[in-house]
């Protein structure tokens, strides 16, 4: 488990992560470059066998010319719309991601989150109808070095009365081939690029070793200066030890003040790590043949 790391840049966290984790790997890559169609480009992409869950769920597409990113995100909404989307225009990057059963289980716990916050009397019953919780609405940024890029999350967190509903309060971001590195560059662009009504984002990431599966549970914020930083740490897998720093949203930051609350307690919306290691073992892991680590 590490400690909170406020005052530490999300830039020297990816290296310290990565070495942490063992994360050496590099996200699977395909260049477009010299590719000229729409077309090209998706029979490039079926040829790689991303489309294969069985290989690989992850891939960044790179050297992609303008014109042909934006057909290309046109063509795969139409013929793969479970695809999740991000282009990066600056970097001329196209990253999609296959989701499967793993990247889909913290999206059941959150939900699960809202359930134990209302029975423990944190969020009153119009508080809890309010919270929207989705699948990946694509998001264009707007603020540089960010602007026209889009996103997709895994996890889309807004309320009803939200007068930005088509931006995300609260981001999921679950990686398994997906490198930390590719995950911290989607955490920035929607915390600083995309604006302030994006204030959490929290990254669950998966490690496959020979032993079984590695995780960590990661929830970013901005500073000051609106630079995007880690604020809390858990390992998922393994378990080191029963105590464990917790990891808490507040109720500003689920509904930024949309109802007055009449709810008993804190304001502290605390997340349960351990249900969250319940879920993705559950309904994620077992139903592809995978363990955590003990």
């Amino acid at each position: 488990m590490s400690s909170p790391l406020s005052s530490t840049p999300a830039s020297s966290m990816i290296s310290e992560q990565s070495c942490d984790s063992g994360d050496y790997a590099l996200d699977k890559e395909i260049s477009l470059d010299k590719i000229t169609s729409t077309d090209e480009a998706l029979a490039k992409i079926q040829g790689s066998g991303f489309f294969n869950q069985s290989l690989y769920s992850f891939v960044e597409l790179t050297s992609v010319d303008h014109e042909i990113a934006i057909d290309l995100l046109k063509l795969l909404d139409t013929k793969f719309p479970r695809v999740r989307k991000g282009l990066f225009f600056q970097r001329k990057v196209i990253t999609l991601k296959m989701p499967n059963y793993t990247h889909e289980a913290p999206h059941a716990w959150f939900i699960q989150q809202l359930m134990r916050w209302h029975i423990n009397g944190q969020l009153t019953p119009d508080e809890l109808l309010n919270v929207m919780v989705t699948a990946s609405p694509r998001v264009t940024a707007r603020n540089p070095p960010y602007t026209d890029d889009q996103k997709e999350p895994d996890t889309f967190i807004s309320y009803f009365t939200s007068p930005s509903l088509h931006e995300p309060r609260i981001v999921i971001e679950v990686g398994f081939n997906q490198t930390y590195r590719s995950l911290v560059e989607d955490a920035k662009l929607w915390l600083e690029g995309v604006g302030a009504n994006v204030c959490k984002v929290l990254i669950v990431k998966f490690f496959q070793r020979r032993q079984g599966v590695a995780g960590t549970i990661e929830l970013w914020g901005r500073n000051s200066t609106g630079s995007a930083y880690m604020i809390f740490s858990n390992r998922l897998f393994p378990v080191h030890g029963p105590f464990e720093r917790p990891i808490y949203l507040t109720k500003e930051d689920l509904l930024n003040g949309a109802i007055a609350s009449s709810s008993q307690g804190s304001d502290r919306l605390e997340l349960d790590v351990a249900s969250l290691r319940d879920i993705v073992t559950n309904t994620g892991l077992n139903l592809v043949g995978l363990t955590p680590l003990p």
